[in-house]
């Protein structure tokens, strides 16, 4: 047995003897000059610096992690001396930071109150901000934190956290008490600061606060808000901005400028756009665009040469851009003027001005110019006249220029012919145009003097005019009822009529087309316009499924239906539409490019194109109008391509654009993939982001919209923990 211990011993000497003799003096001056830098990084820990704990934390890993690699070199005395006092440090320091670390919550919370006193709002919402890093449910940390956002006039924010208080963190009574009375007084003095404003007229302020309160009241849980005061007061409000602007904009035009007061009156429409149910009164608006485009007509009128030609078109386009305000005749007669004012100049619109004239001129007057011989305004009343004269009626059995009557006012003829007259009559009565007109052929051949031809000629020429009347009639009533096809048979089969019997130049022939042609084209304009409208509806609904290719076909389709000189179609709300469509369908130009990209696998000028597509939603406000911008995160999970989106990850950190890389991180979370796989990705993004040279202000806001984003999320934790470790260096060097 003693042998057997004795030869074991010995093999384990033998064992650390050539351990010994394979570690080289420059392994062991490596390994001491780690260990030593270990102990001068722990030895500068500090109970004074609470705002360390963090870095002392991370620096305790690293130190312990040192001391694992090396404890198989513990046999060696110099390298055992120095693992031995890193180990005490460490020991000693972690007892200090495990003791420190409850604690650092108050310290900061204590330094934050010390801030609120000396009147530094930002240092102690900074501090606020860390105490609650150690403890988000601190309940007076919360509440200081509110107080300070309603100083600010960010009641929402104020009360959603002082709400969040209350119902999540069980506050004791006496800080539930301090919450709910915080809440009733930031209603009562931001109502009571608002209200003030309005009294100084400062309704601009005002209108930001009452909005606040507005928001806080839809879901007012204590009961404390007057909502119909705040509407009340709102409604006030935008009315006295929407006045302030027009007071500005005649100041503007007392002093000659016009160009300021266009501009004005612009910015007023899209205020009272926006806020049309609280503003009713536009009479003084629609006064001040009068005035406005009477003096850019005025200026128009002055610039004839063709060096000016340029200021000319634009002020032309400013001067349809303000009657489109007003709309009407008043539009109407301003764009008529600009017509005859413009000759040959190219319109403003050109796009749709061209569409339009492009479109074939329609319209009855224009098919049958020939009858149209005069401007008549009255020519409803004048097919009313002439329906008296021809066509019969319950009321009026017997018109006065009917062929009944006229046939009672010929001559003794002999029987045979009157017999004709009389069967030609009764035709007439049933309405069969035809057989009247074959009879009255009949009668024509019996005559055999000129005194009977004349008398059947009189009959011919009342028979045509009754018959011209009545059929006129009747195809005003087809387009009535929508049977287009109807009244076009009838037409042409009157204007074939006419011109069978030459009776093209016959005044009551004229007349009658003449009226009924106008009135007919009237009426197809009324359903024309019906049909813009509709046009509009379904371009509207285009819009809101954001299908805006869809939407500039039916516009282009629009303006391609034509009134007639009987009606001007109202198409402005068709090019309001096409200017509204003009920043989303750009956009989704824009899109079909960066989609191309990614779909060509060309990461780098995908993320740039991405990028400018951003800035373009953002910089036009297109979430206004509800235009659907895929974020790159979606975008990215989309294509189910993981090597693409490591790939973007890549090229989007060496350019900087560091939110679009955690982006596409989330994108592999979406994926399945595990938090320990992007691990390393996560760290340098982190550590760049930190240390990233921007101005203090940015950098807050960056690290706030960090903490929001991704404080919580423990997929992103190792990006979160590299990001805050380096903003420490960070803000030590700036």
């Amino acid at each position: 047995m003693l042998k057997r211990f004795t030869i074991t011993l010995s093999l384990i000497l033998i064992s650390l003897i050539s351990y010994c003799q394979t570690l080289s003096d420059q392994q062991r001056k490596d390994i001491i000059s780690d260990l030593q830098k270990q102990i001068t990084i722990v030895s500068a820990f500090s109970s004074e610096k609470l705002d360390m704990i963090p870095v002392y934390n991370s620096q305790l890993l690293n130190a312990n992690k040192t001391l694992d690699k090396y404890e198989t070199y513990k046999s060696d005395n110099l390298i055992y001396a120095k693992w031995f006092e890193l180990k005490t440090l460490v020991k000693q320091n972690k007892e200090m930071v495990d003791f420190l670390e409850p604690r650092v919550g108050d310290w900061f919370y204590r330094k934050a109150v010390g801030f609120v006193a000396n009147n530094e709002k930002a240092k102690a919402v900074e501090f606020l901000n860390k105490a609650l890093v150690y403890d988000s449910k601190n309940v007076m940390v919360n509440y200081e934190l509110a107080k300070i956002s309603l100083d600010s006039g960010k009641i929402v924010g104020a009360t959603n956290r002082l709400t969040n208080i209350l119902s999540q963190m069980q506050p004791d009574e006496e800080e539930k008490l301090l919450c709910q009375n915080l809440i009733a007084f930031a209603y009562d003095k931001n109502l009571l600061k608002s209200l003030s404003l309005i009294n100084q007229g400062k309704y601009a302020y005002a209108v930001d606060i009452l909005t606040e309160l507005d928001s806080y009241c839809q879901a007012d849980i204590y009961g404390i808000c007057n909502k119909a005061v705040i509407k009340k007061n709102l409604d006030f409000c935008k009315t006295g901005i929407y006045n302030d602007h027009i007071t500005v904009s005649k100041k503007a035009m007392e002093i000659g400028r016009s160009d300021v007061a266009g501009d004005f009156v612009q910015n007023t429409y899209d205020y009272f756009q926006r806020n049309r149910q609280s503003i009713t009164d536009t009479t003084s608006f629609e006064g001040l665009v009068r005035g406005v485009v009477d003096s850019y007509i005025g200026q128009i009128k002055n610039l004839y040469s063709a060096k000016n030609n340029e200021a000319k078109i634009d002020l032309i386009r400013k001067t349809k851009e303000l009657v489109a305000l007003v709309g009407g005749e008043y539009e109407a007669g301003v764009l008529k003027t600009l017509a005859s004012m413009q000759g040959t100049t190219t319109p403003v619109d050109m796009k749709l001005d061209s569409i339009e004239n492009a479109a074939p001129v329609e319209g009855y007057t224009h098919q049958y110019a020939q009858y149209v011989k005069d401007s008549i305004s009255n020519a409803q009343e004048k097919v009313k006249e002439i329906e008296k004269q021809f066509i019969p009626s319950s009321e009026n059995k017997l018109p006065e220029k009917s062929l009944a009557v006229e046939q009672t006012k010929t001559k003794s003829l002999r029987k045979e012919i009157d017999d004709k007259f009389y069967e030609s009559r009764t035709f007439m009565t049933v309405s069969n145009y035809d057989k009247a007109l074959e009879v009255l052929e009949k009668a024509n051949r019996l005559a055999k003097i000129d005194a009977e031809k004349q008398e059947v000629e009189k009959m011919y020429t009342s028979a045509i005019r009754e018959i011209s009347a009545r059929r006129m009639s009747a195809a005003e009533y087809a387009i009535f009822q929508g049977d287009v096809a109807k009244a076009d048979s009838l037409v042409g089969i009157t204007n074939n009529l006419i011109t069978t019997y030459k009776m093209q130049q016959d005044p009551t022939i004229i007349n009658i087309m003449n009226s009924y042609l106008r009135v007919i084209d009237q009426k197809v304009c009324q359903k024309k316009q019906d049909e813009i409208d509709v046009f509009v509806y379904n371009i509207l609904d285009c819009v809101r499924r954001n299908d805006f290719y869809r939407a500039d076909e039916l516009i282009t389709t629009a303006m391609q239906v034509k009134g007639s000189s009987e009606c001007r179609l109202d198409k402005q709300k068709i090019r309001q539409l096409k200017r509204q469509i003009e920043k989303p369908l750009e956009y989704v130009n824009k899109k079909e490019v960066v989609m191309k990209n990614l779909e060509d696998k060309d990461t780098l000028l995908f993320i740039k194109t991405y990028a400018e597509l951003e800035e373009f939603w953002n910089d036009n406000k297109l979430i206004e109008m509800s235009v659907e911008h895929l974020p790159l995160r979606k975008i990215l999970y989309n294509t189910n391509n993981s090597d693409l989106v490591i790939k973007s990850i890549e090229e989007m950190v060496k350019y900087r654009l560091y939110f679009g890389s955690l982006e596409a991180l989330g994108a592999l979370k979406d994926m399945g993939f595990k938090r320990k796989q992007t691990k390393d990705a996560q760290k340098k993004i982190g550590m760049m982001m930190s240390l990233d040279v921007v101005n203090r202000p940015d950098k807050i806001r960056e690290s706030n919209l960090i903490d929001d984003k991704f404080k919580n999320d423990k997929w992103f934790k190792y990006f979160y923990k590299s990001y805050n470790k380096y903003l420490i260096r960070w803000r030590k060097n700036n």
